[in-house]
């Protein structure tokens, strides 16, 4: 799918995962607006040793962390895309390898490797890159020669901000610190130094979904599907 509309967009259900070292799929973070106009934002932790997380927060952040079934996860993001007519963004191939990685066969993984359901957004942003800002190149990734599609990229080119403490190489220093507090504790309670490296990195994941959400609304205010 290149190119998107604009009320795709806007109800779009916006997905990324976190993982570093390894754990490769440490939680999954998942943006959506839902029908009363009310942001929903959740992050679903995947690895056990994060369990604790979601069961010491209370307050707001008791329904943002959640312990949670990879597997069942990926059935209700479905159900709920199916019954409210919505499509589900990741920024590039990355989620749907680690959902393949997962489910490995069957009809659930069958659903998610359609790009009517699960729709490639770093291809949608290309597209619109190549359209609207026909001049504009990006620096190549350190090594290479090709321009560098990042959403760190796209997402300075269309003047979304994101604070230095929430952007790139927060992952996995934050999810090693973390798990290891919490399996050498029992469960915790988390030290100052990992409470603020988690803030980092659930900070980083939501802009990642948040940030990639404006990217796409961009892309379908200014270019219908053709």
């Amino acid at each position: 799918m290149k190119a998107v509309t604009l009320e795709e967009a806007l109800r779009g259900i916006y997905i990324d995962f976190e993982g570093g070292g390894s754990v490769r799929r440490a939680l999954l973070g998942v943006l959506w607006l839902d029908d009363t106009n009310e942001f929903v934002f959740r992050q679903y932790l995947l690895d056990e040793d994060l369990w604790p997380l979601g069961e010491e927060r209370s307050g707001d952040n008791e329904s943002v962390w959640e312990p949670a079934d990879l597997t069942e996860t990926l059935k209700e993001l479905r159900q709920l895309a199916e019954a409210e007519n919505r499509l589900v963004f990741a920024y590039s191939e990355h989620e749907q390898k680690m959902i393949e990685e997962h489910l490995q066969e069957g009809e659930l993984l069958d659903w998610w490797w359609q790009e009517e359901n699960l729709v490639n957004a770093r291809i949608v942003a290309k597209r619109w890159k190549t359209l609207k800002h026909p001049g504009r190149r990006f620096d190549p990734q350190e090594g290479k020669t090709s321009e560098w599609h990042s959403l760190e990229n796209y997402l300075n080119l269309i003047g979304y901000e994101v604070p230095p403490e929430h952007g790139s190489g927060v992952v996995a220093t934050a999810i090693a610190l973390v798990r290891n507090e919490l399996i050498n504790t029992d469960g915790g309670p988390l030290s100052d130094e990992a409470e603020f490296a988690w803030e980092q990195l659930a900070m980083h994941n939501f802009h990642d979904c948040c940030g990639m959400r404006e990217l796409m609304i961009i892309c379908g205010r200014e270019k219908s599907r053709v």
